[in-house]
């Protein structure tokens, strides 16, 4: 019984603080489970406010990361783009069925990229992509739109 408390809070001292773990190592010998229980319940209180503190911040996509998710709907965008050209070239072919789904997909592949880049991201991060991008994304709206108004005509 002890042999395992013990284990347990060795396991619990690698992975916890140092100021934790020092109390883990210095309260070792006999231990109860109802002390190992509190040490662990503590361990994850500090562990749940870890991710809820301001520290949360410092977990905001870099600059770096940015300018590649940007560079990277700019390519989906072009890509998009290319395929809306297509669908409209077949307009009236056997393969205009075709190229306006793959054209759907490659907008929505955009705009979901798009997206999920401005919830990762802080209020000033969000304002300088979508003056970067921004007028892209909305033009590749209106032209899925218009696509898809054309359908209904």
């Amino acid at each position: 019984m002890q042999s395992a408390a013990l284990s347990t809070m060795s396991r619990i001292a690698r992975r916890s603080t140092p100021m934790l773990r020092q109390a883990i190592m210095t309260s070792r010998p006999p231990m109860s489970n109802s002390a190992a229980i509190l040490l662990r319940t503590r361990y994850n209180q500090q562990m749940q406010r870890a991710f809820v503190s301001p520290s949360f911040v410092a977990m905001m996509p870099s600059a770096a990361d940015i300018d590649k998710s940007v560079q990277n709907i700019t390519d989906l965008f072009m890509v998009a783009r290319d395929e809306l050209e297509y669908a409209e070239e077949a307009r009236g072919s056997v393969y205009y069925n075709d190229d306006k789904e793959t054209a759907r997909s490659a907008v929505q592949e955009c705009l979901d990229t798009y997206d999920v880049l401005l919830k990762d991201c802080s209020q000033d991060q969000k304002l300088d992509i979508q003056r970067k991008i921004g007028l892209k994304i909305m033009e590749l709206k209106s032209q899925l739109d218009a696509l898809n108004a054309e359908e209904l005509e």
